[in-house]
């Protein structure tokens, strides 16, 4: 899949940013998490368990999710963005 591994501290970036997706996708949008679970082919529990800190995904699991998140959701997350800096200024 990905040929370049991540360090320890990009793999901790990568999840601390899909977890803060996931949490703005599920708590403004109300996109469920079986969506991402299926998606990626792991269980709802864990998925759960990841997004509040209690487990850690792979490195695949964790790309793959980005990317899925990415791919489905990513207008919804740039307009989320955009209303944060505003609020910001």
């Amino acid at each position: 899949m990905n040929s370049k591994k991540l360090t320890e501290e990009e793999l901790t970036e990568k999840q601390e940013k899909v977890k803060a997706w996931l949490h703005i996708l599920d708590k403004s949008y109300g996109v469920k998490m079986t969506v991402f679970s299926k998606a990626i082919g792991i269980h709802n529990q864990n998925l759960h368990n990841f997004r509040k800190g209690k487990r850690g995904l792979t490195e695949e699991k964790t790309v793959l999710l980005e990317k899925v998140i990415v791919l489905k959701y990513g207008r919804l997350l740039m307009l989320e963005d955009r209303e944060y800096e505003v609020l910001s200024k």
